[in-house]
Protein backbone atom coordinates (compact mmCIF):
# COMPACT_ATOMS: atom_id res chain seq x y z
CA UNK A 1 0.00 0.00 0.00
CA UNK A 2 1.52 3.40 -0.85
CA UNK A 3 1.78 6.10 1.84
CA UNK A 4 -0.52 8.15 -0.26
CA UNK A 5 -3.84 6.36 -1.57
CA UNK A 6 -4.78 7.11 -5.49
CA UNK A 7 -8.09 8.61 -5.84
CA UNK A 8 -9.08 5.35 -7.83
CA UNK A 9 -8.24 3.62 -4.12
CA UNK A 10 -10.32 6.23 -2.45
CA UNK A 11 -13.49 5.78 -4.26
CA UNK A 12 -12.63 1.89 -4.71
CA UNK A 13 -12.91 1.98 -0.71
CA UNK A 14 -16.12 4.53 -0.45
CA UNK A 15 -17.76 2.35 -3.33
CA UNK A 16 -17.10 -0.64 -0.92
CA UNK A 17 -18.79 0.63 1.97
CA UNK A 18 -21.73 2.24 -0.25
CA UNK A 19 -20.96 5.56 0.25
CA UNK A 20 -20.68 6.60 -3.33
CA UNK A 21 -22.01 5.25 -5.90
CA UNK A 22 -20.91 3.93 -9.35
CA UNK A 23 -20.76 7.08 -11.38
CA UNK A 24 -18.70 8.93 -9.02
CA UNK A 25 -15.35 8.32 -10.56
CA UNK A 26 -16.36 9.52 -13.82
CA UNK A 27 -17.34 12.75 -11.96
CA UNK A 28 -14.55 13.02 -10.26
CA UNK A 29 -12.24 12.43 -13.45
CA UNK A 30 -14.13 15.85 -14.66
CA UNK A 31 -13.57 17.91 -11.79
CA UNK A 32 -9.81 16.99 -11.94
CA UNK A 33 -9.35 17.45 -15.65
CA UNK A 34 -11.11 21.12 -15.00
CA UNK A 35 -9.32 22.18 -11.57
CA UNK A 36 -5.63 20.97 -14.01
CA UNK A 37 -7.15 23.17 -16.76
CA UNK A 38 -7.55 26.39 -14.87
CA UNK A 39 -4.50 25.42 -11.92
CA UNK A 40 -1.81 25.47 -14.79
CA UNK A 41 -3.32 27.67 -17.49
CA UNK A 42 -0.14 30.12 -16.83
CA UNK A 43 2.96 27.85 -17.54
CA UNK A 44 5.36 27.75 -14.59
CA UNK A 45 8.27 30.35 -16.23
CA UNK A 46 5.85 32.67 -16.30
CA UNK A 47 4.62 32.54 -12.48
CA UNK A 48 8.47 32.75 -11.72
CA UNK A 49 9.20 35.43 -13.93
CA UNK A 50 5.95 37.39 -12.36
CA UNK A 51 7.17 36.24 -9.03
CA UNK A 52 10.66 37.53 -9.66
CA UNK A 53 9.27 41.35 -10.91
CA UNK A 54 7.52 41.40 -7.77
CA UNK A 55 10.13 41.11 -5.07
CA UNK A 56 12.32 43.23 -7.25
CA UNK A 57 9.63 45.73 -6.99
CA UNK A 58 9.28 45.32 -3.38
CA UNK A 59 13.07 45.85 -3.08
CA UNK A 60 13.24 48.66 -4.90
CA UNK A 61 10.18 50.24 -2.89
CA UNK A 62 12.50 49.80 0.68
CA UNK A 63 15.54 50.73 -1.09
CA UNK A 64 13.33 54.00 -1.50
CA UNK A 65 12.12 54.53 2.00
CA UNK A 66 15.92 54.23 2.72
CA UNK A 67 17.27 56.41 0.33
CA UNK A 68 15.17 59.15 1.90
CA UNK A 69 16.48 58.38 5.30
CA UNK A 70 13.11 57.11 6.69
CA UNK A 71 15.96 54.63 8.83
CA UNK A 72 16.54 57.37 10.69
CA UNK A 73 13.05 58.68 12.17
CA UNK A 74 12.48 55.06 13.97
CA UNK A 75 8.29 56.25 14.72
CA UNK A 76 7.92 57.28 11.01
CA UNK A 77 9.37 54.06 9.56
CA UNK A 78 7.37 52.19 12.32
CA UNK A 79 4.41 53.68 11.17
CA UNK A 80 4.76 53.22 7.37
CA UNK A 81 6.00 50.03 8.13
CA UNK A 82 2.09 49.32 9.78
CA UNK A 83 0.72 51.14 6.61
CA UNK A 84 2.33 49.09 3.85
CA UNK A 85 0.75 45.89 5.91
CA UNK A 86 -2.80 46.78 5.73
CA UNK A 87 -2.24 47.77 2.50
CA UNK A 88 -0.75 44.87 1.12
CA UNK A 89 -3.08 42.80 3.27
CA UNK A 90 -6.39 45.11 1.45
CA UNK A 91 -4.65 44.68 -1.65
CA UNK A 92 -4.71 40.79 -1.90
CA UNK A 93 -7.82 40.67 -0.37
CA UNK A 94 -9.81 42.23 -3.14
CA UNK A 95 -7.68 41.52 -6.61
CA UNK A 96 -5.87 38.08 -7.57
CA UNK A 97 -2.77 37.08 -9.94
CA UNK A 98 0.18 35.88 -9.69
CA UNK A 99 2.11 38.91 -9.33
CA UNK A 100 -0.04 40.68 -7.30
CA UNK A 101 -0.47 37.98 -4.78
CA UNK A 102 4.04 37.85 -4.66
CA UNK A 103 3.97 41.47 -4.58
CA UNK A 104 1.55 41.69 -1.74
CA UNK A 105 3.43 38.90 -0.21
CA UNK A 106 6.89 40.45 -0.06
CA UNK A 107 5.09 43.95 1.10
CA UNK A 108 3.74 42.56 4.08
CA UNK A 109 6.76 41.16 5.10
CA UNK A 110 8.47 43.91 4.43
CA UNK A 111 6.41 46.13 6.20
CA UNK A 112 6.39 43.74 9.91
CA UNK A 113 10.26 44.14 9.64
CA UNK A 114 9.86 47.49 9.42
CA UNK A 115 7.39 47.93 12.12
CA UNK A 116 9.01 45.39 14.09
CA UNK A 117 12.75 47.47 13.95
CA UNK A 118 11.31 50.68 14.36
CA UNK A 119 9.68 49.87 17.35
CA UNK A 120 12.97 48.27 18.74
CA UNK A 121 14.57 51.29 18.09
CA UNK A 122 12.65 54.06 19.82
CA UNK A 123 11.93 51.29 22.65
CA UNK A 124 13.60 47.79 23.01
CA UNK A 125 14.51 44.45 21.70
CA UNK A 126 11.70 43.21 23.11
CA UNK A 127 9.17 45.63 22.06
CA UNK A 128 10.36 45.17 18.62
CA UNK A 129 9.51 41.69 19.30
CA UNK A 130 6.54 42.38 20.42
CA UNK A 131 5.07 44.12 17.89
CA UNK A 132 6.04 41.30 15.85
CA UNK A 133 4.15 38.87 17.45
CA UNK A 134 1.23 40.75 17.40
CA UNK A 135 0.99 41.49 13.82
CA UNK A 136 2.16 38.10 13.27
CA UNK A 137 -1.37 37.00 14.91
CA UNK A 138 -2.94 39.44 13.45
CA UNK A 139 -2.10 38.09 9.64
CA UNK A 140 -2.61 34.85 10.29
CA UNK A 141 -6.32 35.52 10.39
CA UNK A 142 -7.11 38.32 8.25
CA UNK A 143 -4.14 37.40 5.26
CA UNK A 144 -5.96 34.92 2.79
CA UNK A 145 -2.67 32.99 1.90
CA UNK A 146 -1.83 30.11 3.05
CA UNK A 147 2.38 30.70 2.59
CA UNK A 148 2.31 33.64 4.75
CA UNK A 149 0.05 32.00 7.19
CA UNK A 150 2.76 29.32 7.43
CA UNK A 151 5.13 32.49 7.83
CA UNK A 152 3.24 34.21 10.57
CA UNK A 153 2.67 31.19 12.33
CA UNK A 154 6.63 30.36 12.31
CA UNK A 155 6.92 34.27 13.49
CA UNK A 156 4.59 34.13 16.30
CA UNK A 157 6.00 31.10 17.39
CA UNK A 158 9.76 32.32 17.34
CA UNK A 159 8.41 35.51 18.74
CA UNK A 160 6.82 33.98 21.97
CA UNK A 161 9.33 31.81 22.61
CA UNK A 162 12.40 34.90 22.96
CA UNK A 163 9.75 36.73 25.15
CA UNK A 164 9.24 34.05 27.45
CA UNK A 165 12.97 33.23 27.46
CA UNK A 166 13.55 37.26 28.02
CA UNK A 167 10.90 38.29 30.19
CA UNK A 168 9.99 35.04 32.27
CA UNK A 169 12.17 32.02 32.31
CA UNK A 170 13.43 29.36 30.28
CA UNK A 171 10.72 26.51 32.22
CA UNK A 172 7.67 28.22 31.04
CA UNK A 173 9.38 28.74 27.59
CA UNK A 174 9.52 24.65 27.59
CA UNK A 175 6.32 24.32 28.78
CA UNK A 176 5.32 26.53 25.88
CA UNK A 177 7.02 23.68 23.73
CA UNK A 178 5.25 21.05 25.29
CA UNK A 179 1.44 23.26 24.79
CA UNK A 180 3.33 23.87 20.72
CA UNK A 181 3.88 19.86 20.89
CA UNK A 182 0.16 19.16 22.20
CA UNK A 183 -1.11 21.74 19.56
CA UNK A 184 0.44 19.86 16.54
CA UNK A 185 -0.58 16.10 17.50
CA UNK A 186 -4.24 17.65 18.07
CA UNK A 187 -4.18 19.63 14.93
CA UNK A 188 -3.24 16.38 12.76
CA UNK A 189 -5.47 14.26 14.66
CA UNK A 190 -8.36 16.21 14.19
CA UNK A 191 -7.75 17.07 10.42
CA UNK A 192 -11.07 15.70 8.67
CA UNK A 193 -13.08 17.56 11.71
CA UNK A 194 -11.24 20.89 12.07
CA UNK A 195 -11.28 21.59 8.07
CA UNK A 196 -15.02 21.78 8.02
CA UNK A 197 -15.04 24.27 10.56
CA UNK A 198 -14.88 28.01 10.33
CA UNK A 199 -11.14 28.55 10.83
CA UNK A 200 -10.56 25.53 8.22
CA UNK A 201 -8.45 27.19 6.12
CA UNK A 202 -5.61 27.80 9.26
CA UNK A 203 -5.50 23.80 9.74
CA UNK A 204 -2.91 22.80 7.32
CA UNK A 205 -0.92 26.25 7.16
CA UNK A 206 -0.80 26.60 11.18
CA UNK A 207 -0.18 22.80 11.84
CA UNK A 208 2.87 22.32 8.81
CA UNK A 209 4.05 25.55 10.51
CA UNK A 210 4.59 24.08 13.73
CA UNK A 211 5.58 20.37 12.58
CA UNK A 212 8.76 22.11 10.87
CA UNK A 213 9.41 24.75 13.55
CA UNK A 214 9.12 22.46 16.54
CA UNK A 215 12.44 20.17 15.54
CA UNK A 216 14.57 23.70 15.10
CA UNK A 217 13.21 24.89 18.81
CA UNK A 218 13.40 21.30 20.40
CA UNK A 219 16.97 20.48 19.06
CA UNK A 220 18.13 24.39 19.83
CA UNK A 221 17.04 23.55 23.28
CA UNK A 222 18.40 20.16 23.54
CA UNK A 223 22.09 22.44 22.29
CA UNK A 224 20.82 25.37 25.42
CA UNK A 225 23.58 23.84 28.24
CA UNK A 226 26.52 24.51 25.38
CA UNK A 227 25.27 28.64 25.95
CA UNK A 228 25.80 28.99 29.60
CA UNK A 229 23.55 32.35 30.36
CA UNK A 230 21.16 32.97 33.08
CA UNK A 231 18.22 32.59 31.60
CA UNK A 232 19.33 29.03 29.64
CA UNK A 233 19.96 27.63 33.36
CA UNK A 234 16.39 27.81 34.49
CA UNK A 235 14.97 25.80 32.07
CA UNK A 236 13.11 22.46 32.91
CA UNK A 237 15.43 19.01 33.38
CA UNK A 238 15.65 16.95 30.47
CA UNK A 239 14.37 13.64 31.61
CA UNK A 240 11.01 16.10 32.66
CA UNK A 241 10.70 17.50 29.51
CA UNK A 242 10.95 14.00 27.97
CA UNK A 243 8.30 12.79 30.54
CA UNK A 244 5.86 15.34 28.63
CA UNK A 245 6.78 14.42 25.55
CA UNK A 246 6.75 11.00 25.81
CA UNK A 247 2.96 11.86 27.68
CA UNK A 248 1.79 13.15 24.56
CA UNK A 249 3.50 10.73 22.18
CA UNK A 250 1.29 7.78 24.12
CA UNK A 251 -2.33 9.47 23.23
CA UNK A 252 -1.41 9.88 20.45
CA UNK A 253 -0.31 6.14 19.73
CA UNK A 254 -3.83 5.58 21.81
CA UNK A 255 -6.08 7.86 19.71
CA UNK A 256 -4.31 6.43 16.13
CA UNK A 257 -5.05 3.08 17.63
CA UNK A 258 -8.91 3.46 18.37
CA UNK A 259 -8.91 5.17 14.57
CA UNK A 260 -7.77 2.02 13.29
CA UNK A 261 -10.18 -0.25 15.20
CA UNK A 262 -7.12 -1.57 17.69
CA UNK A 263 -8.04 -2.29 21.37
CA UNK A 264 -5.66 -0.20 23.34
CA UNK A 265 -5.93 -2.15 26.19
CA UNK A 266 -5.37 -5.23 24.72
CA UNK A 267 -2.13 -6.69 23.65
CA UNK A 268 -1.66 -4.49 20.72
CA UNK A 269 -2.08 -1.45 22.90
CA UNK A 270 0.45 -2.45 25.55
CA UNK A 271 3.24 -3.99 22.85
CA UNK A 272 3.00 -0.03 21.38
CA UNK A 273 3.20 1.09 24.90
CA UNK A 274 5.71 -0.47 26.44
CA UNK A 275 7.81 0.02 23.00
CA UNK A 276 7.48 3.77 23.32
CA UNK A 277 8.17 3.67 26.64
CA UNK A 278 11.25 2.00 26.68
CA UNK A 279 12.49 4.18 24.11
CA UNK A 280 11.83 7.37 25.74
CA UNK A 281 13.35 5.69 29.21
CA UNK A 282 16.64 4.75 26.61
CA UNK A 283 17.00 8.50 25.70
CA UNK A 284 15.40 10.08 28.89
CA UNK A 285 18.07 13.26 28.18
CA UNK A 286 17.66 13.60 24.43
CA UNK A 287 13.60 14.51 24.17
CA UNK A 288 13.53 15.03 21.09
CA UNK A 289 13.87 11.04 20.19
CA UNK A 290 10.28 10.54 21.21
CA UNK A 291 9.68 13.91 19.97
CA UNK A 292 10.53 12.75 16.42
CA UNK A 293 8.93 9.36 16.58
CA UNK A 294 5.39 10.66 17.77
CA UNK A 295 5.85 12.95 14.88
CA UNK A 296 6.57 10.42 12.45
CA UNK A 297 3.71 7.91 13.97
CA UNK A 298 1.64 11.29 12.36
CA UNK A 299 2.95 11.31 9.59
CA UNK A 300 2.24 7.80 8.39
CA UNK A 301 -1.23 8.39 10.22
CA UNK A 302 -2.27 10.62 7.95
CA UNK A 303 -0.39 9.65 4.73
CA UNK A 304 1.51 13.27 4.41
CA UNK A 305 4.91 12.30 2.60
CA UNK A 306 6.17 16.11 3.98
CA UNK A 307 4.98 15.07 7.52
CA UNK A 308 7.59 11.69 7.44
CA UNK A 309 10.31 13.57 5.61
CA UNK A 310 9.94 16.38 8.45
CA UNK A 311 10.39 13.53 11.13
CA UNK A 312 12.81 11.32 9.59
CA UNK A 313 15.10 14.03 9.18
CA UNK A 314 14.72 14.89 12.80
CA UNK A 315 15.06 11.62 14.34
CA UNK A 316 18.62 11.34 12.22
CA UNK A 317 19.47 14.70 14.06
CA UNK A 318 18.32 13.64 17.33
CA UNK A 319 20.13 10.25 17.16
CA UNK A 320 23.69 12.27 16.03
CA UNK A 321 23.00 14.36 18.68
CA UNK A 322 22.45 11.86 21.11
CA UNK A 323 25.21 9.93 19.78
CA UNK A 324 27.81 12.59 20.46
CA UNK A 325 26.69 14.00 23.68
CA UNK A 326 29.53 13.46 26.21
CA UNK A 327 27.31 13.41 29.10
CA UNK A 328 26.32 10.08 27.76
CA UNK A 329 29.53 6.95 27.82
CA UNK A 330 29.61 5.15 24.91
CA UNK A 331 28.60 1.92 26.04
CA UNK A 332 25.06 3.52 27.12
CA UNK A 333 25.09 5.00 23.93
CA UNK A 334 25.44 1.76 21.86
CA UNK A 335 23.06 0.13 24.01
CA UNK A 336 20.12 3.31 23.68
CA UNK A 337 20.82 3.53 20.11
CA UNK A 338 20.65 -0.91 19.09
CA UNK A 339 17.64 -1.61 21.63
CA UNK A 340 15.88 1.52 20.17
CA UNK A 341 16.16 0.22 16.54
CA UNK A 342 14.98 -3.93 17.93
CA UNK A 343 12.16 -2.51 20.20
CA UNK A 344 10.48 -0.39 16.93
CA UNK A 345 11.49 -3.57 14.62
CA UNK A 346 10.04 -5.90 17.35
CA UNK A 347 6.94 -3.75 17.38
CA UNK A 348 6.64 -3.50 13.65
CA UNK A 349 6.57 -7.53 13.49
CA UNK A 350 4.33 -8.41 15.83
CA UNK A 351 1.72 -6.38 14.90
CA UNK A 352 2.43 -7.37 11.21
CA UNK A 353 1.81 -10.78 12.41
CA UNK A 354 -1.11 -10.32 14.88
CA UNK A 355 -2.84 -8.12 12.66
CA UNK A 356 -1.81 -8.73 8.97
CA UNK A 357 -3.88 -6.35 6.80
CA UNK A 358 -5.26 -7.51 3.43
CA UNK A 359 -4.92 -5.60 0.23
CA UNK A 360 -7.33 -3.59 -1.19
CA UNK A 361 -9.39 -4.52 -3.91
CA UNK A 362 -7.53 -1.83 -6.22
CA UNK A 363 -4.24 -3.26 -4.94
CA UNK A 364 -5.03 -6.84 -5.57
CA UNK A 365 -6.10 -6.45 -9.10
Amino acid sequence: MSLRPSIQQVLAGLRHEGQVDEFAESRARSTLEVHQRTSTASPWFVKAFAAFGAWLAAIFLLSFFACVGLWDEEEVFAVIGIVLVIAAVALRRTIHGVFLEQLTLALTLAGVGMAGVGVAQFGSDNAGVGAGLVLCLVLLFVYPDSTLRFLATLGAGAASLYLLLELVSGQVMDLELLACTGLLHWLFLQQARLRAGKYGDLVGPVSFALACGLPAAMLTRLASFLVETHEWSLTLPMPLLTLGLTAITLYTAWHIMREHDLPPSGAPGAAVFAALTLVAVLTVHTPTVICAVGLMALGFHRRSNLMVGIATAFLLASGAWYYYDLSVTLLAKALALMGSGLILLGLRLFLSRRFPQAPSPVEAR
